[in-house]
């Protein structure tokens, strides 16, 4: 009875050890996940699929939509820009990407999330915004410094909380309360390539892309990240439902994720000070948007993009479901 015993656990422990062992060679670390990007591009580019590591099942879907490997931006692309910048998960074989991508030699904004499995491609997310107002174009020359570095020892946060603290910013939009948010003082955010939100009201937040434009902010004067969220004007969101935070960097103190802006079609809405305004969606709409955050010093979120394009309202993320089911 013993000797049974003692079998079937050395049999377990090797089991065990053999499927560590396993797991191990097939990981895919920043560097891997980062080249699976550059291939998926350059096969994008080159509209041709078999340049790319796919599983034979990859999944794919552009704006929420499940398309086949020949349409959408891999039927329409023509090249690609400098401005990009990734966010790498090992833990769960994930990588977003946020770049310039060329759709008829004309720039669109592209958000890409790819799941890696064995070294293959088994899921391709992307939301493509093709609508950029040529003044923002400055701003997309050069990536946000900050998504590339690590940060200090003393200031990494466990991957749960980066999770939590990414939904809590829409936790806050839905509220219209931007003091639910732990903000950094030098918190600034670009949507589309444009400054929303920035520190100095008159002027942009000194990232390399506001210093590659050279000239001042568009944000309104005195719109910070919570006066931003806090002013009513986004009280003509409904909700932002499904929510996924798919990717998250804890060396660098990032996220990747998707989030789904919906609109019943408010046609006022009521603003912090009293008065009443037009709303923005006044008809019934979805946003759906990729955002990344940088959190910084112990929990404060600072950098923040987003890339975003309207979808039916209620059509969800292609990926959690639509809103409702």
């Amino acid at each position: 009875m013993r000797k049974s015993l003692a079998l079937l656990i050395a049999l377990v422990l090797a089991a065990g050890i053999a499927a560590a062992q396993e797991k191990k060679a097939v990981s895919c670390d920043r560097a891997c996940l980062e080249s699976a990007v550059n291939q998926y591009l350059a096969a994008m580019v080159a509209h041709d699929a078999s340049k790319a590591p796919f599983a034979k099942n990859a999944i794919f879907t552009e704006n929420t939509v499940k398309l086949p490997l020949t349409e959408g931006l891999w039927f329409t692309s023509t090249g690609l820009g400098e401005y990009r910048f990734f966010i790498s998960d090992p833990q769960e074989g994930q990588v977003g990407f946020v770049g310039v991508v060329k759709e008829h030699d004309k720039p669109v904004l592209l958000a890409l999330r790819l799941k890696v499995v064995n070294k293959q491609i088994t899921e391709a997310e992307s939301i493509v915004a093709r609508t950029i107002n040529e003044k923002n174009l400055a701003n997309l020359k050069t990536a946000p410094k900050a998504f590339f570095e690590p940060l200090p020892a003393s200031e990494k946060i466990p991957r749960q909380e980066l999770v939590r603290l990414s939904n809590l910013y829409f936790d806050a939009i839905e509220k219209s309360d931007g003091s639910l948010v732990p903000w950094d003082p030098e918190c600034y955010r670009f949507e589309n390539g444009m400054l929303t939100a920035s520190p100095k009201p008159a002027n942009a937040p000194a990232t390399p892309a506001a210093k590659t434009a050279g000239q001042p902010s568009p944000i309104p004067s005195g719109s910070s990240c919570s006066d931003g969220l806090s002013s009513g004007m986004l009280r003509t969101i409904y909700n932002i439902r499904p929510r996924r935070v798919a990717v998250v960097d804890e060396e660098r103190g990032t996220t990747w994720g998707v989030y789904s802006f919906n609109h019943r079609g408010v046609l006022n809405v009521k603003m912090r000070d009293g008065s009443t305004r037009p709303s923005y969606a006044p008809s019934p709409e979805t946003i759906v948007i990729a955002e990344q955050f940088k959190i910084v010093k112990k929990g404060k979120i600072r950098d923040i993009t987003a890339i975003g394009t309207r979808v039916p309202y209620g059509a969800g993320d292609g990926w959690a479901g639509p809103l409702f089911k």
